[in-house]
């Protein structure tokens, strides 16, 4: 697939949402595969030694544990800037799983853990900030190095054209040396979710009747959210950039490719004047009444927009929940179908569908889903096999959902400074 750039992309007739890249980068799936035999182990490193590598007292991402359950990778490695972090990280692991990580070092520069360790991979975990851009270019490191990646989302918070231009080296690279980038949009993994897309699939082939609507809501549980760059947006990207691009991904994934002229967006912010966007919950260390108002993160934001198949998309993204659990729904409707989605970030996690001549509901539940698992599992297949066909969620393909969270925080800043 060669296409254009997307900041051209944006001003043709219909404005197709999508980053991409320059004709002589490919993606990761159109890259001759070289097949060797299957690799013993995995040599592996983590660079940022947090909540999302390693876990924490809220969400169930750990990748250190489902990696843990893999018996061909071999932890080496753990990196983190802040001064003993990574070597607090690692004890604590080796209590937990002892023998797992007797040859495990702790660094606080993944430059000379890239230089002294002989990695196969890593997985990056870090504030949004600090990767994905020239001054921070981690992914370029390390695969210049020859390591594989696997990248957590938002690949960046820098403007989306930064990001092509850095992608396009990264890809060069990953090209030339035949490495599997892979990016942490876990839900294209989910049963729940790939249970959606059969259905409507299905129901298309054998009627004709296609996508209509796609429904996507998101509500924050903010009250224990201590990290003090997620409430700043030029440290986070924001909500919709850094927490709703799992939605605005799974908008791609089941409604396909979004028009960028047609986004239109509605947001309640914290200096509202109603009040409503008062939140009673925000930690003291967050220190909100110290952020300048334009990089405070808004409250609740809706989006609307049309799929370029026609369909018309929504997202509503809040933060208005306390304590620990999110709530979320996907819903889908086509002529004689409607399916719906129910707290795919649990192990509630419930579809329901109504299909046909009939106002008869089905129910199916998916316990012990664990897509954090399954996206690890994947990766490690395709370093070890040499064949990436089953990774979901490409770099150069994440891309696109990255350039859509960004239209969306574009186009609602557009919408406060009317107001």
């Amino acid at each position: 697939r060669h296409s254009t750039r997307f900041a051209r992309s944006l001003g043709t007739s219909g404005g197709v949402l999508r980053l991409t890249l320059v004709a002589s980068v490919w993606s990761l799936e159109q890259q001759p595969i070289i097949r060797t035999s299957a690799m013993e182990h995995v040599r592996l490193g983590f660079i940022g030694a947090g909540a999302v590598n390693f876990g924490g007292p809220i969400g169930p991402w750990d990748h250190a544990t489902r990696l843990e359950r893999i018996p061909q990778v071999k932890i080496v490695a753990i990196c983190d800037p802040l001064p003993n972090k990574a070597q607090q990280v690692l004890d604590g692991r080796r209590q937990r799983s002892p023998g797992l990580y007797v040859e495990c070092k702790a660094y606080e520069d993944y430059k000379l853990m890239l230089q002294e360790e002989k990695l196969n991979a890593v997985f990056i975990g870090v504030p949004p900030f600090a990767h994905g851009h020239f001054d921070y270019p981690i992914e370029l490191d390390c695969v210049r190095a020859g390591v594989h990646c696997f990248v957590e989302k938002p690949l960046s918070v820098k403007a989306v054209a930064d990001v092509t231009a850095y992608m396009e080296s990264v890809l060069e690279v990953q090209r030339k040396e035949n490495l599997v980038l892979s990016v942490g949009y876990m839900f294209r993994y989910h049963p729940a979710i790939l249970r959606m897309k059969s259905l409507l699939e299905t129901h298309r082939s054998s009627t004709g009747a296609q996508l209509m609507y796609l429904q996507l809501t998101y509500n924050c549980a903010y009250s224990q959210m201590n990290h003090p760059f997620w409430w700043r947006k030029h440290l986070s990207g924001g909500p919709i950039v850094e927490q709703a691009t799992h939605f605005c991904d799974i908008a791609r994934f089941i409604g396909g490719e979004v028009l960028a002229d047609t986004i239109q967006t509605k947001v309640l912010c914290d200096d509202d004047e109603s009040g409503a966007g008062r939140l009673s919950a925000v930690q003291d260390v967050i220190r909100e009444e110290e952020i300048k108002t334009e990089d405070r993160i808004p409250r609740l934001t809706v989006a609307h927009w049309r799929h370029s198949n026609g369909a018309i998309g929504q997202l509503t993204h809040g933060i208005a929940l306390h304590h620990k659990r999110y709530e979320t729904r996907v819903e889908a409707w086509a002529d004689g179908l409607r399916v719906t989605i129910a707290d795919c970030y649990t192990d509630d996690c419930e579809l329901s569908y109504r299909q046909g001549d009939t106002d008869s509901e089905v129910t199916e539940r998916f316990p012990g889903a664990d897509p954090y698992q399954i996206e690890d599992d994947v990766f490690i297949d395709a370093i070890r096999t040499g064949d990436s066909s089953k990774v979901q969620s490409s770099y150069d393909d994440a891309a696109g959902t990255y350039a859509l969270s960004w239209a969306i925080r574009l186009a609602s800043e557009k919408q406060e400074s009317r107001h």
